[in-house]
């Protein structure tokens, strides 16, 4: 199994054993065993390992040394971890919604100065820039603007190729893993153009995120605009005392 699909495989058990800690232990308790874990979901114990770890970094479950993996229950709640970078159609599946992806626009633009830098290219650079919107059981939940340099892009595609999640596309036709993404987050308030689109009042509080996303070099790939409307995605911080 190659380490992609290992790596892809992990998050889906990870997200299957989240949905039945909240089903199941939302008043705490002990996990079965690495092994019976396993077993139940026919994958191996080191495709478990590494789903646990993801539940652990996310504080749904902790270990007690010489005793077992127990279930936190004052996280189960927690939608989303500030410190996790999510896809955001499994984002908002997260929340409980039916997830839809419309796409909106796709442009080739110069890179405005300050994202150009962020971007470590030089000022008026060719990108794609590309607008989606992330729909809760048909509502809208998510604006995204994703900046891509047009120099990453190693192989001919077709523009309904970037209407799929930009990561995929990244991966596909840019020969380009994200593992990094640096978030600054923005409390804003809806003007008219946001309004429209999140079909929300004018002046209504959201949060914005810009965000850049690094390589597995540590360099500079693409730059988000995303925009949350309140209601559908609530992020959590989870803070371990030092």
């Amino acid at each position: 199994m190659t380490l992609r699909r290992h790596s892809l495989l992990s998050k889906n058990v990870a997200r299957a054993l989240r949905q039945r800690l909240r089903r199941e232990y939302q008043k705490g308790g002990r996990l079965p065993s690495e092994l019976e874990i396993a077993q139940e979901y026919g994958v191996s114990r080191g495709t478990i390992r590494d789903a646990l770890a993801i539940l652990e970094r996310e504080g749904a479950i902790f270990r007690r040394q010489g005793s077992g993996t127990y279930v936190n229950q004052y996280a189960l709640n927690i939608q989303a971890s500030i410190e996790s970078a999510y896809e955001f159609s499994d984002l908002i599946r997260q929340a409980g919604y039916h997830a839809e992806i419309r796409p909106l626009t796709v442009e080739r633009q110069p890179l405005p100065a300050d994202i150009a830098a962020r971007l470590e290219r030089p000022p008026a650079s060719d990108a794609l820039f590309v607008r989606k919107l992330f729909l809760a059981d048909g509502n809208p939940a998510i604006y995204c603007l994703d900046i891509l340099p047009t120099d990453l892009v190693r192989e001919p595609y077709q523009p309904e190729e970037l209407h799929a999640p930009i990561f995929d596309f990244m991966r596909q036709r840019c020969y380009q893993t994200v593992t990094l993404v640096l978030a600054d987050i923005i409390p804003r308030v809806m003007d008219g153009e946001l309004a429209e689109l999140l079909e929300s009042p004018v002046g209504q509080a959201l949060l914005q995120f810009d965000e850049v996303s690094f390589n597995t070099l540590n360099k500079p790939v693409l730059f988000s605009r995303v925009y949350y409307r309140d209601g559908y995605v609530r992020f959590s911080v989870l803070r371990k005392k030092m």
